[in-house]
């Protein structure tokens, strides 16, 4: 996460990690798309002589997930956070000594029920055990700590089973969940030290502002993108330099919703330039009519 200088007035340079939400595919393997997502952050200073204030924090979502699923099925939620840091050089507002009380919540997608859920692979969270918990509409990730500053954490990955209900047609999308400073998505504390108070324990609580969709997936009877086969340059070929290459390749999606897009590195047809010696890449990316994309890359030499 990113944060200005206000936070640091009060907290000094706590940091707050980014997380990963994501899917595992069904059929086609799943996809990742990054998503930045900016919260607003009520932060109590838990001290009479300090006031609270408010902070705007962004964090990256990387989003893992299938493009598609077929009414009634179950998928996968994968939820990978970054790595955590809060940077523990003292400031003239004091310094950062830990943070403790870290918690997230993740949404269950509208249109999808929860099978059940875990979490695992985490590293240096500090001595106590995360947990996680589920409600009705979310859940909640809690790693105790504290996590000492300077120190870079492997959170918590969080794994949902989901089934869906949404109809044929729909698209579910993944959210942190969150819409108030107390319905938060994000909440943590801090332990700052070295301050003209002595030590302060100023909570941060946050929700996604605004709260964008992080992955789209189709509720389809087509779960597959299209397949692409790419003749011209061949994977592994070698040619030589100046010599006449022309690109071959197409693209099918059989008894799919058909190919909205095949676009390669140069069109099909088209003429590839040999006039450099080195190693090359050729790739295509091909879109159906329901957004579903796929992308083959073949490797050849110039020589």
């Amino acid at each position: 996460m990113r944060q200005n200088t206000a936070l640091r007035r009060l907290a000094g340079s706590a940091a707050i990690a980014a997380m990963a939400l994501g899917l595992s595919a069904c059929d086609d393997p799943p996809t990742a798309v990054t998503t930045n997502v900016s919260y607003g952050c009520e932060v109590l200073s838990n001290h009479a002589l300090i006031p609270n204030g408010t902070q705007t924090v962004e964090s990256d979502y990387t989003v893992t997930a299938p493009q598609a699923v077929k009414p009634g099925a179950d998928f996968e939620v994968k939820i990978v956070p970054e790595p955590y840091f809060v940077d523990g050089t003292p400031s003239d507002y004091g310094t950062v000594a830990d943070t403790s009380q870290l918690k997230w919540r993740v949404a269950i997608p509208t249109g999808t029920t929860l099978n059940s859920q875990s979490i695992s692979g985490w590293a240096g969270v500090g001595a106590s055990t995360p947990t996680s918990t589920a409600t009705d509409s979310y859940v909640e990730v809690s790693i105790p700590g504290p996590i000492p500053s300077n120190t870079t954490a492997t959170l918590p990955t969080l794994t949902m089973n989901l089934k869906v209900t949404a109809a044929l047609g729909s698209t579910i999308n993944q959210r942190i969940h969150g819409t108030s400073y107390s319905a938060f998505g994000l909440s943590l504390k801090t332990k700052v030290t070295g301050t003209l108070y002595g030590t302060i324990n100023p909570t941060f609580n946050c929700f996604p502002n605004p709260s964008p969709g992080l992955h789209p997936t189709r509720v389809s009877n087509d779960v597959n993108a299209p397949t692409i086969t790419i003749t011209t340059p061949a994977d592994g070929a070698t040619y030589p330099r100046n010599s006449a290459l022309v690109a071959d390749f197409s693209c099918s999606d059989g008894d799919g919703v058909g190919v909205a897009s095949c676009v390669g590195t140069v069109a099909d047809g088209a003429t590839i330039s040999t006039a450099t010696a080195g190693t090359r890449t050729f790739t295509v990316t091909a879109t159906d009519n329901e957004g579903k994309v796929s992308t083959k890359t073949v490797n050849y030499t110039v020589s």
